[in-house]
Formats: C-alpha cells, sequence, structure tokens
C-alpha cells in the first residue's frame, strides 16, 4: 500500500488549530503525533473533496477556488456562470443547425453545372 504524505506536514499548528477550529495545544498534539487526529480533521486539511462524495475524488480547495485533479481552477464566479454558458451553447447550436439546413436548401435550388436556370432557358 502507497504510502501518503500527511496533511499536517507543512503545516503550522496555528494554522491547523484555525482550519479544524480547535486549540492550538490539540493542533500541536496531533501534530506532534501524541494523539491521532480525527478523520474528519485530516480529510478537512487535505482539502480533497473525496470526503463529501465519490465524484470529487482528487478536487482540493485552494483558498477560494476548486482545483480539479488535472489542475484547472475553478473560482466561485466561474461556477455560477455555467448555467447561463449552456445556454448560450444552446442557442448557438441551434443557429448553426437554422443555418445549415438553409445553406442545404441554397445548395439544392441550385442548377448543376451545365445546366441552364429555368428563368434563361425559357
Amino acid at each position: 500500500m502507497a504510502q501518503y504524505a500527511s496533511p499536517l506536514y507543512g503545516l503550522p499548528v496555528k494554522e491547523i488549530a484555525r482550519i479544524c477550529r480547535v486549540s492550538e495545544k490539540t493542533a500541536g498534539r496531533w501534530k506532534a503525533g501524541t494523539i491521532c487526529p480525527p478523520k474528519t480533521a485530516l480529510m478537512i486539511l487535505a482539502r480533497d473533496l473525496v470526503c463529501f462524495s465519490e465524484y470529487w475524488r482528487g478536487w482540493t480547495v485552494n483558498g477560494e477556488d476548486l482545483v480539479s485533479p488535472d489542475g484547472w481552477t475553478v473560482n466561485r464566479n466561474d461556477a455560477l456562470i455555467v448555467p447561463l454558458m449552456h445556454s448560450q451553447i444552446a442557442a448557438l447550436r441551434a443557429q448553426v443547425a437554422q443555418l445549415k439546413a438553409e445553406l442545404d436548401d441554397t445548395i439544392e435550388a441550385q442548377p448543376e453545372p451545365g445546366e441552364l436556370p429555368e428563368i434563361i432557358s425559357a
């Protein structure tokens, strides 16, 4: 089984206490290994959203941003605009389909090479 770095590693005791809302004394015991922190505290400190759902495995929180496993960052405003973008994409798809249909109609109405239009041949 692979070993993973502890989410406590590299974090100051004050930061652990602030994030987990425990005393600095408790955070110090966790960091020193005197007592084992609760799994929920380790999940929070790891900032891995898998603690909420398996679908979020690898997604983390960095400040106010969500970070995908691939390194893409999404902030709150990006997330809020997604429904608007979906409706814009749907409208553009409908417009493209309409323009394609009009183009197909125009192409069908064109005479074949070497064929004279009705107006000229009459």
